[in-house]
C-alpha cells in the first residue's frame, strides 16, 4: 500500500528540515510532508548551506522505515531516482532523457557537452534543500544541478529534504561553480502561476517518492541498481572521490553501483567500492 502523505505547505520556515526534525521529537507518525515556499535557513547534504528563494520547491518528508540499518543509506540513492523520474514527467520527452542521478543523488541535466546516456526517458526503472548551493564545486559544464537531497536519521526517524529548481529567482544569489538548471529552462511552468508550477513539482515528487518507497521497504535497493547504474552520467569516467573537506579518497574509473549503493571504482590497485564522499569528473 503506498504511503499518503499529509503535506502542509508553509509561507516561510528557517529550514522545512527543521520542522520535520521536531516533528519525530514529537513522535509524529510516518508520512508528513513540510513544504515551504522560502526558507531563511535552509541547508543540504553534508550540511552545506543553500539559498532557498521564492520560485524553488522546498520540501521535508518524515519517515520510520522499518528494516536493517544497513539498508537505510540506500534510501538516499531511491530518491534520488524518483525525483529524477518526477521530473522526467513535467517536461517533454527529448529534455527528460537528459535528466539523470549523478551519484549519490544529485539529479543533474546532461546538457550535450558530454555523450548523454541512452535509455528510454518514459521507462519506470527506476533538500531540505533549496535551488542553489552556495558551497558546492561541480563537475563539468555539460552537468547541470537541478535538485539536492538530504538524508538525516532523527528521532527515531528518517528526515529525507529535497531542493529542486523549478522557476529562477528574481535576484539569484551568486554561486561559485557551475550554474544550475531550472525546470522553467525545460519548457516548464509558463502557462500557470508560479505557486502552481512549484506545486505541481511537489506532487509529482511525493506521488513518485510513495511508489519507490515502497518497493525499497519489500525488496531493498536491489531492483533500482541496474537503473542507476546504467543511467548515471559517472559511468565509464575517470573521477577522483573526495570528502567534505575536499581531500582526496580515491581515484578511478567508475564501474557500476552496487546492491549497497557503493560507486564502484577500478582503481590502479584493483576494484573498490566507495559509500560516501563526492565524485569529480577529471
Amino acid at each position: 500500500m503506498l504511503l499518503d502523505f499529509r503535506l502542509q505547505v508553509l509561507e516561510e520556515v528557517d529550514s522545512s528540515n527543521s520542522v520535520v526534525k521536531r516533528a519525530l521529537e514529537d513522535g509524529q507518525p510516518e508520512g508528513l510532508a513540510i513544504q515551504a515556499r522560502r526558507q531563511t535557513g535552509g541547508y543540504g547534504r553534508q550540511g552545506r548551506g543553500w539559498a532557498s528563494p521564492e520560485g524553488g520547491m522546498y520540501l521535508s518528508l518524515l519517515l520510520r522505515p522499518q528494516v536493517p540499518p544497513v539498508q537505510l543509506p540506500t534510501l538516499s540513492l531511491v530518491t534520488g531516482l524518483a525525483v529524477r523520474e518526477a521530473l522526467r514527467s513535467l517536461v517533454v520527452a527529448e529534455e527528460a532523457r537528459r535528466i539523470v542521478v549523478k551519484w549519490p543523488n544529485d539529479v543533474v541535466y546532461d546538457d550535450g557537452a558530454s555523450e548523454p546516456p541512452a535509455f528510454d526517458a518514459t521507462g519506470a526503472a527506476d533538500a531540505d534543500g533549496g535551488a542553489l548551493a552556495v558551497e558546492e564545486r561541480f563537475d563539468k559544464a555539460a552537468l547541470r544541478k537541478m535538485c539536492g537531497i538530504s538524508l538525516e536519521s532523527h528521532g527515531g526517524g528518517i528526515c529525507i529534504g529535497i531542493g529542486v529548481n523549478v522557476l529562477p529567482p528574481a535576484f539569484p544569489s551568486p554561486v561559485s561553480g557551475n550554474r544550475p538548471l531550472y525546470l522553467a529552462e525545460l519548457g516548464f511552468g509558463h502557462t500557470c502561476q508560479q505557486q502552481q508550477a512549484v506545486d505541481e513539482v511537489a506532487h509529482a515528487v511525493l506521488r513518485q517518492f510513495a511508489c519507490h518507497y515502497t518497493q525499497w521497504l519489500a525488496e531493498g535497493f536491489a531492483p533500482f541498481v541496474a537503473a542507476f547504474s546504467q543511467e548515471n552520467p559517472l559511468m565509464g569516467k575517470r573521477v577522483e572521490m573526495v570528502d567534505v573537506q575536499g581531500r582526496p579518497l580515491a581515484c578511478g574509473t567508475v564501474q557500476s553501483v552496487d546492491a549497497a549503493g557503493n560507486l564502484l571504482l577500478l582503481t590502479a590497485d584493483g576494484s573498490r567500492a566507495m559509500g560516501f564522499g563526492e565524485a569529480h569528473i577529471l
